[in-house]
């Protein structure tokens, strides 16, 4: 009988080294296929990624063209300003000079040609700044004021 238990439990160990076998092929095999799938999801969210970096350069690059042409422009402007703010200057002092000569000019009698060799002197000024004005051409010289 001894035997007979032996034999049984032989085969009741066996069955469960059978199963355990089945077992871990069936978990190495879910293994393999969830190893396969996590792969094919990263492959998938490479290739995503990807495509959204050379998108996203391409906006990039688009960007920077946009911000040069800006940083370009602002220099011209605040060139513009400083050039502006010259002429003005100049401009607040020919007025200056005008009123004072007009003044000193009305105390004294005055003389309406005086007045006009004041706006012709700005007149010309004007031109010297910027001689491809179209309202310079028709400037005489100063000398033909005079009466």
């Amino acid at each position: 009988m001894a035997n007979a238990e032996r034999t049984s439990s032989g085969s009741d160990i066996d069955e469960k080294k059978r199963k355990r076998k089945l077992s871990n092929r069936e978990s190495a095999r879910r293994s393999r296929l969830k190893k396969q799938k996590l792969m094919e999801d990263t492959i998938h969210e490479i290739s995503s990624l990807e495509r959204r970096i050379k998108e996203n350069s391409e906006r990039c690059r688009v960007v920077k063209q946009r911000l040069d042409s800006v940083e370009s422009e602002n220099a011209v402007l605040k060139s513009e300003k400083i050039w502006l703010s010259s002429y003005v200057s100049d401009l607040e002092n020919m007025i200056a000079t005008t009123s004072l000569t007009l003044t000193h000019n009305d105390g004294g009698g005055g003389d309406c040609g005086d007045d006009q060799n004041a706006n012709a002197e700005i007149a010309v000024g004007d031109c010297r700044r910027r001689p491809w004005k179209s309202s310079c051409d028709s400037l005489q010289p100063i000398a033909s004021f005079k009466t």
